[in-house]
């Protein structure tokens, strides 16, 4: 008889989980997620909202003078630069570089705008339904939960973990046009984020051509930063809402399918 009292417990909790808190956690993960994206900025072709645009100086990590870069970002893409590099030889005296980035060939962060794109794929999945609708399953929650999960974890991993290029991609034509007056033969360069930082990173390849230096500048974001905490937030409420369903799921014997 306890038993079955437990069970009819555990029954009405599941009728309130879908009734009442699943509608109040979509609505405070779309909230979330809204927040997230008037965060990031978005390409130069889009309307409807102001282009964001800062100045960005960027300096060794280290603290040291060999490398420095004032970069202007205009929506997705570094649209000025001001790069110093002073070059350091044993045997011949210091020599310093100074190069830009010409207007006719912004410096796409594509990074940014894939995360701004999957911010608002996993927000759209929040959206399809109306605030009203009332959800009947373990299983449908878990459809609804699931593709959310996937785009935010690739929006943080995009931001996380840049694609690495080869420096053969570094120095063909189409790349190193970004840059003015034309780089050295043996140096190329390129721009990334990584979580809240924006990286300059200067390459120079060594005298035995199998390898390459690496010089780097950076600078903390502050919105970089809000909107990675932003992310970690959105996927613990998806991640505490899944172990819900898992905990009702194994108690109730609901076996929903697995999502597909």
């Amino acid at each position: 008889m306890e038993e079955l009292n437990e069970i009819e417990i555990m029954e009405r909790e599941y009728h309130w989980f879908l009734q009442t808190e699943i509608p109040s956690c979509v609505k405070y993960l779309r909230n979330i997620l809204q927040e997230c994206k008037g965060r990031l900025p978005f390409t130069i072709s889009e309307i409807g909202r102001p282009v964001r645009e800062e100045r960005l100086m960027m300096n060794p990590a280290n603290g040291g003078d060999y490398l420095k870069c004032v970069a202007t970002v205009t929506g997705t893409s570094v649209t000025a630069a001001d790069v110093t590099f002073r070059i350091s030889s044993l045997k011949n005296p210091p020599q310093m570089i100074r190069f830009g980035i010409p207007p006719e060939a912004p410096y796409l962060l594509q990074q940014l705008q894939d995360a701004f794109n999957s911010v608002s794929e996993a927000l759209l999945e929040l959206t399809v339904k109306e605030d009203s609708y009332e959800y009947r399953s373990a299983e449908e929650v878990t459809r609804l939960v699931q593709p959310v999960v996937t785009h935010l974890m690739r929006a943080r991993t995009t931001l996380t973990i840049p694609k690495k290029r080869t420096f053969e991609e570094l120095k063909s034509p189409a790349h190193r046009r970004h840059f003015v007056p034309p780089l050295p033969n043996d140096m190329s360069a390129s721009f990334y984020i990584q979580a809240h930082k924006m990286i300059f990173a200067l390459y120079q390849v060594l005298p035995s051509a199998q390898n390459f230096d690496c010089f780097q500048a950076e600078v903390s974001i502050p919105w970089l930063t809000e909107v990675m905490v932003l992310l970690t937030v959105a996927l613990q409420s998806c991640q505490q809402l899944l172990d819900k369903v898992n905990i009702f799921t194994q108690n109730l014997d609901l076996a929903p399918k697995s999502f597909e």
